[in-house]
């Protein structure tokens, strides 16, 4: 009548024992958590995110058109636009070297004195000859002039003798003219023993000392002209279209290595005739005045060439545009202080300058710090007042 139902061994009922306690003391867990998270939900006030309310500081400025001379930079060396190696035309003793090394002397100063005696005594004997040339002249002129006379009236004199005597007149006419040759070699001699500056130019340092015996082989001393100087220079073979268009005589100006400082400003003096086929450089020689001497013979300078000037370009910071995947752009703020990105092009770089070939209108506010911060549509904040780009005459 009454089914008995097996008892189940103790061994087979403790793990489902095990198993509804584990879900017993899990479920407890979950509503203390959420207990826990309800009541410090209610205690904290929710705070906005500061990522999209919190203004990104940046500088701007905003840019005008202004003039601004496009240039070429090559690599240059300075040199005197003279020089000469002074070398006596004389030999002899040097007595006198009247000047100071390193000293600006002017054009027919004194540098050098060669002992002139030897040259003044050449000369009185030549002057002396002549003279002695000229009286032997008199007498046989005299000569002349009697036996023609004693030919023509009586026949006393032959022809053979007028003939002879006239032949002795020539001769010694021909010896005075030797004679006066003698004398300006006399003369030219004793000048050059006295050695003056071709041309007014700076003085280099004496090769030799008074009472050596110089030769027309002698260096005595090296001068060089700076008033005006030249920098002979090189551009790649591509720009020499460019500085050929350029009307008038391009300005050039000269920096120190680094680029940083202004030296000098001149001309474009001339281009050479041919380009270098080993570089594929064009060399080019520029002229300046050089009133201060900051250019010296010899010095390596950095020189720019004006190729084209822009009368109303677009002139930004260069670390104001970046470089994104679709190409170059910057960073501008409108009226409602939000960050807009705009795609430009940059018709050329100028050392820290960037000239806009378009993309930007004159007014625009680029930013120019902070700008790695940025996304589009991000509220900004002037750090500083906005700037105006000031005009310049050339990007350097």
């Amino acid at each position: 009548m009454f089914a008995l139902r097996a008892k189940q061994p103790l061994n087979t009922r403790r793990p489902l024992i095990r198993a509804g306690i584990s879900v017993v003391v899990l479920g407890v867990a979950v509503v203390g958590i959420t207990f826990l998270t309800a009541a410090f939900s209610k205690n904290k006030a929710p705070q906005p995110s500061s990522a999209a309310s919190a203004a990104v500081p940046v500088q701007t400025i905003v840019i005008q058109p202004q003039e601004i001379a496009l240039t070429r930079t090559g690599l240059g060396t300075v040199t005197a636009w003279k020089t000469a190696v002074i070398t006596p035309q004389v030999s002899g003793p040097l007595v006198a070297l009247p000047f100071h090394e390193g000293a600006v002397v002017q054009d027919g100063d004194i540098l050098a004195q060669i002992d002139p005696r030897p040259f003044q005594a050449a000369l009185d004997k030549a002057k002396a000859k002549k003279a002695q040339d000229e009286a032997s002249l008199t007498s046989l002129a005299e000569n002349l002039n009697r036996d023609q006379t004693l030919l023509n009236r009586s026949g006393f004199a032959t022809q053979k003798t007028v003939d002879t005597e006239r032949a002795q007149v020539e001769a010694q006419k021909a010896a005075i003219a030797g004679d006066e040759a003698a004398i300006e070699t006399a003369e030219l001699n004793l000048g050059h023993a006295t050695v003056k500056a071709p041309f007014t130019s700076v003085i280099g340092l004496r090769n030799v000392d008074v009472g050596n015996l110089v030769t027309t082989a002698s260096n005595i001393v090296t001068v060089t002209q700076v008033e005006p100087i030249a920098v002979d220079f090189t551009l790649p073979q591509a720009d020499l279209n460019l500085i050929q268009a350029e009307p008038g005589k391009p300005v050039v100006t000269a920096f120190d290595q680094s680029g940083k400082t202004l030296l000098a400003q001149g001309d474009l003096n001339a281009i050479n005739n041919q380009v270098d086929p080993a570089s594929g450089t064009i060399k080019l020689k520029a002229r300046f005045d050089n009133k201060d001497h900051k250019l010296w013979p010899g010095l390596f300078v950095q020189v720019r060439v004006v190729t084209k000037t822009e009368s109303a370009a677009l002139v930004l910071p260069s670390k104001a545009v970046q470089h994104g995947p679709n190409g170059l752009f910057v960073w501008c703020v409108d009226a409602n202080g939000t960050a807009r990105m705009y795609p430009v092009q940059i018709e050329a770089i100028q050392g820290d300058k960037s000239i806009v070939a378009s993309g930007l209108s004159a007014g625009d506010r680029v930013v120019v710090e902070g700008q790695y911060r940025l996304a589009d549509g991000t509220h900004v904040t002037e750090a500083d007042a906005p700037r105006v780009a000031q005009p310049t005459r050339a990007a350097q």
